[in-house]
């Protein structure tokens, strides 16, 4: 496929240059025209094979802005920039909390954003599309903190703004992540765009998001009133129901009650040790997330230490 995606290219290309050629000499306004019409499919046809370039390398994830100023594939410096640091801070939060846990972290490690290797990588036409990549480093269970940090950034906008999936989705994300997001909302709004978000890994989708004005105005409004506050630390005990390699665990107290824990990749080792059915006592933080506008609320726990 990326041989024939090559050839496509080096045709269109070619075919351009044809025109662009035959236009100088012939001083032909429809020959110009002619041409400039193919810029699109050559972005397209780029596009693509960046896709498959290094595929098993990077993440691929492209921000599509939709609105008449941003048609012919350019955008202000100042939007990009804007748009690039809120991306930059959402996935670099959103790594931070996959990987050490904890609410109140601010400071994002030098060592963390050079694994993600966060590039922009293109800016295309259709309207405009930004091109972000992230260095992938899937382990042998496809899992990679690249590919969760994106997951949970697609949860909070797959949820629209609404329900229990909202407040679990946000706080897995972290109120750092999430004010990152909001902000970059916030852009796409000032705008006047409609923002869509595609990630594709290996060539393939992997998932995509539309943002209409609705469903951005949606998410916009829970973002900007929903708050994540540490309650305290509590001492848990039960049977373990669940483990899963995606940082949770379910446990089942004396009193039948299902509680769901979340972990950070720091713990998987401890966690590792754990097994179905074990009886266990847990240390944890609890973290209460609340949605003044839709009067919702939810408790969740964090797993700070195994204590038996």
């Amino acid at each position: 496929m990326k041989n024939r995606l090559e050839k496509l290219l080096l045709q269109a290309q070619g075919q351009q240059n044809d025109l662009l050629r035959q236009a100088e000499s012939s001083d032909s306004f429809a020959l110009r025209i002619a041409a400039q019409s193919m810029d699109s499919h050559i972005a397209d046809l780029k596009q693509q094979l960046t896709s498959l370039s290094d595929k098993a390398e990077i993440e691929l994830m492209e921000f599509r802005f939709v609105a008449s100023q941003f048609n012919r594939g350019s955008m202000p410096l100042h939007i990009v920039s804007r748009a690039a640091e809120e991306i930059r801070q959402m996935i670099g939060y959103a790594a931070l909390r996959i990987s050490q846990g904890g609410l109140r972290k601010k400071r994002i490690p030098g060592y963390l954003y050079e694994d993600l290797d966060l590039r922009l990588t293109g800016l295309l036409p259709g309207s405009s599309r930004l091109l972000v990549t992230a260095a992938a480093n899937r382990d042998l269970f496809d899992e990679g903190i690249s590919k969760a940090a994106i997951g949970r950034i697609f949860s909070v906008l797959e949820s629209q703004g609404k329900g229990k999936g909202f407040l679990e989705a946000v706080t897995d994300l972290g109120p750092f992540g999430a004010k990152s997001l909001r902000n970059f909302i916030h852009l796409a709004n000032s705008t006047n765009a409609k923002l869509d978000f595609t990630w594709r890994y290996s060539g393939k989708e992997v998932l995509s998001w539309t943002g209409n004005e609705k469903a951005l105005k949606q998410i916009e409004d829970a973002l900007d009133v929903t708050e994540l506050s540490s309650r305290e630390e509590v001492n848990l005990e039960g049977i373990i129901e669940l483990l899963s390699k995606r940082e949770r665990m379910h446990l089942l107290s004396d009193s039948n009650e299902v509680i769901k824990i979340l972990f950070p990749k720091r713990m998987l080792d401890q966690v590792a040790g754990l097994h179905l059915n074990q009886r266990v006592k847990l240390r944890c933080s609890v973290t209460e997330t609340a949605n003044p506008h839709t009067g919702e609320a939810s408790i969740f726990y964090e797993l700070i230490d195994i204590l038996g």
